[in-house]
């Protein structure tokens, strides 16, 4: 495609979106002893403290922005979307807690401490006298009983993983020839020993290699882990029983949860109650605008919009996330718990996959449709991850011409003339995509995506001929309907830089890509020998480079995030391990200065 050309074809996405300027107002860098990752440049501060008196009993608006509704499940070991996590989070939180370097320390309900040698975990209890929001002891049974119910046949979430499998004896545990679990040791109520095959240094970070859900054992000892999923005990009830700062206090389904403070609570009760509603992206500038809603992230695509409202202070923050292409590669096979591959899958030529990366100009894109705080993503370790990220890859960086150039290697050829790419085979050739339905910013770029795939002489199609709402559209990826060929994701990393996501028995590893090479380089960032700083560096360099020679997933952006914070608000920030994130939040410490939001 031509300068010219390409100018008008995004002229046409612009007008759809408010924005069409690069991304505005002064760099700021985070600091506070947060992350490298924190202390990135970004266009707005990290933190704020509004003046003001403290009121006593008030209640805080929470704007979960997204264009879908929540299932209704809040426990972690069942939850797999984000507007679920969300609310869930104010209930149901795991075990332990972590520094300004998302890695693990004595903040939580428990500590961790390692010895390499025995390959042995001693998970401990930080306090004796916790209680569950029933008022009922919390212990280490509830957590060593977590762990075992996970590994139940009847489970029915995505949660057990190679954390779980990695513990002695549980292999046997889980094909019935041995009725307990030979690497678990419970010391006394507070303490436990878990002996496990491997050490992994993501066992050090936050969301890693230790198992840290947990569940009421007094309650859930009663429900078949089958029927999880269909427990009020699980769901947005009044009934849900968790350690977090909140319990619930009315429902309205998909939509709205209003929470009260837990009195039992390990950090403190909570100053101010809670409401969190699921707003649409496109009323949420209005609604911050109105004062209607304390703290909400803010659609990228929309900053013109609302960067120069005076009720809310706009904070920044590097999102541990991003968006990507990837494939249908297979299934899922349930009997094995392993990813396989289909020999016969559309996607399976390398370079048809580079083709369509080199294709898209995600530079463009950002700058145009999202204010320039959505970057083009480089590797599948995105920059979050400070030295972990191979700063020196260029990553699939647009070039139609060497789009064009593989296509004709690969054999995919124009064979009629009519400036569409027949397959291998010179019959006519189609890929089906699908795509999740965000903000209009994203059905435009889903459109310029299909047309800049045209000008390689791609003939991409959305699949259901529209973008598809979130859950139908992950439960569609990973049962891996056979009509989808291709599929734009997001992913949220979390705070453990491990890619397991991409790992041969990983349910969330939704294309079911599998190698030896990558399964082999998997294993080494998970070795003992990634203790070592610089050969952990080496092995995730290595990592990097063969999924971008493999292709299996194109990295597209990471982004900036923008939190909008009413002016009514005090102590909120946006450093890890603080209040910047619901499941993340010291709501012990926020505090509200007037009874309702500060309007505009």
């Amino acid at each position: 495609m031509n300068k010219s050309t390409k100018t008008l074809a995004l002229a046409g996405v612009t007008l759809l979106s408010v924005a069409a300027l690069a991304a505005c107002g002064s760099k700021s860098s985070s600091t506070g002893g947060d992350s490298s990752a924190a202390k990135a440049e970004l266009s707005f501060p990290a933190e704020v403290t509004h003046d003001g008196t403290a009121i006593k009993d008030g209640e805080f608006k929470y704007a979960i922005v997204s264009p879908a509704a929540s299932t209704g499940l809040m426990i972690d070991e069942l939850t797999n979307n984000v507007n679920d996590s969300t609310f869930g989070s104010m209930v149901d939180i795991s075990m332990f807690g972590y520094d300004g370097d998302r890695k693990l320390n004595d903040s939580g309900l428990a500590k961790v401490d390692f010895d390499t040698d025995a390959k042995k975990m001693t998970v401990s209890l930080t306090g004796k006298d916790y209680k569950w929001s029933d008022g009922q002891p919390f212990t280490i049974d509830d957590y060593l009983f977590t762990i075992e119910k996970m590994a139940d046949k009847g489970y029915t979430g995505v949660r057990f993983d190679d954390k779980f499998t990695n513990i002695v004896g549980m292999d046997e545990f889980v094909a019935g020839t041995a009725d307990k679990i030979s690497g678990i040791e419970k010391v006394d109520d507070y303490t436990a020993v878990l002996t496990v095959k491997e050490m992994e240094p993501s066992m050090m970070y936050a969301g890693g290699s230790v198992p840290a859900y947990i569940l009421p054992k007094h309650i859930f000892k009663d429900i078949p882990v089958a029927d999880w999923e269909k427990s009020e005990y699980a769901r947005a009830t009044t009934k849900i029983v968790g350690m977090g700062p909140y319990k619930v206090k009315e429902v309205v389904n998909g939509e709205s949860v209003t929470f009260e403070p837990n009195e039992y609570y390990f950090k403190g009760k909570p100053k101010v109650g809670l409401k969190m509603d699921i707003v649409s992206p496109d009323t949420i500038v209005s609604e911050m605008k109105a004062g209607h809603y304390d703290v909400a992230d803010m659609p990228a695509d929309q900053l013109d919009s609302y960067k120069e409202l005076s009720n809310v202070t706009l904070l920044g923050k590097l999102e541990s996330a991003y968006e990507y292409l990837s494939f249908n590669f297979g299934k899922y096979d349930e009997a094995t718990k392993k990813n396989v591959m289909d020999s016969n899958a559309k996607m399976n030529d390398v370079k048809l996959r580079q083709a369509m990366a080199y294709a898209l100009d995600t530079k463009t894109a950002g700058e145009k449709l999202y204010n320039g705080l959505y970057h083009p993503a480089t590797s599948l370790i995105i920059s979050y991850f400070g030295d972990l990220h191979d700063s020196e890859m260029e990553g699939f960086a647009y070039s139609p011409e060497k789009a064009k150039e593989l296509l004709d290697e690969a054999g995919y050829k124009d064979v009629d003339g009519d400036g569409i790419r027949e397959g291998k085979d010179g019959k006519a050739f189609k890929i089906s995509l699908a795509a999740r339905k965000r903000t209009e910013a994203n059905e435009a770029l889903v459109q310029q995506y299909i047309a800049w795939w045209k000008e390689v002489g791609l003939n991409v199609e959305l699949y259901t001929g529209r973008t598809i709402e979130l859950n139908s559209f992950y439960d569609m990826v990973q049962a891996n309907d056979a009509n989808i060929d291709a599929y734009l994701g997001g992913w949220s990393t979390g705070y453990d830089p491990m890619p397991n996501m991409w790992g041969p028995t990983n349910k969330f590893n939704m294309s079911r890509f599998v190698s030896d090479e990558n399964t082999k380089l998997l294993e080494a960032i998970g070795s003992i020998e990634s203790f070592d700083e610089k050969k952990n560096l080496e092995n995730y360099k290595k990592w990097q480079e063969n999924a971008f020679n493999e292709a299996f997933a194109i990295p597209l952006f990471e982004s900036e995030g923008v939190i909008a914070v009413n002016k009514r608000v005090k102590n909120w920030d946006t450093y890890y391990g603080s209040a910047s994130k619901a499941s993340d939040a010291h709501w012990e410490n926020v505090e509200l200065t007037a009874d309702k939001g500060i309007a505009e």
